[in-house]
């Protein structure tokens, strides 16, 4: 089961390609939208942002195995490399940060595992992000049932 876990306002330009690979993953697939902090500064924004999202992991930590965080400093996979990270059988938590980011080492510094993962060094809108780890974690279910996707 996997879950995408976003800090994100408004991604209506990408939710019809998003609401495609939930339908191709009903019972796999879950996305959950919390909203971004209305800060007046970045590093508030910023700090109140991660505060959210270790509150909600803390509140949800025994429903999955891992938490992933995709940041432009985690490390870049193929698709390969992702199917063979998330076994099959496992629960994981993606986490895609605010409009400001999160604080990575506030993070690291919680109580739970969380790895980081990157979908590339540019920066992309949330809708866009949402939208490429949904195709890559339906590709990887794809593979890990043997069903024809990934050429």
């Amino acid at each position: 089961m996997y879950t995408i876990l976003s800090l994100s306002d408004s991604d209506k330009h990408f939710d019809s390609a998003i609401a495609e690979y939930l339908k191709r993953l009903p019972k796999n697939l879950t996305i959950i939208d919390l909203k971004p902090s209305k800060a007046d500064n970045r590093e508030g924004a910023i700090q109140k942002d991660t505060d959210l999202i270790i509150d909600w992991i803390n509140k949800n930590n025994n429903k999955y195995d891992q938490f992933i965080l995709l940041s432009i400093n985690g490390k870049d996979k193929p698709t390969e490399d992702w199917v063979r990270s998330f076994p099959v059988g496992k629960k994981y938590c993606f986490i895609i940060g605010g409009p400001h980011g999160l604080d990575e080492n506030k993070l690291a510094m919680s109580n739970y595992q969380l790895s980081m993962i990157g979908l590339g060094k540019q920066t992309l809108v949330h809708g866009l992000a949402k939208l490429v780890l949904a195709e890559q974690i339906y590709r990887i279910w794809m593979i890990q049932n043997n069903r024809s996707y990934h050429y």
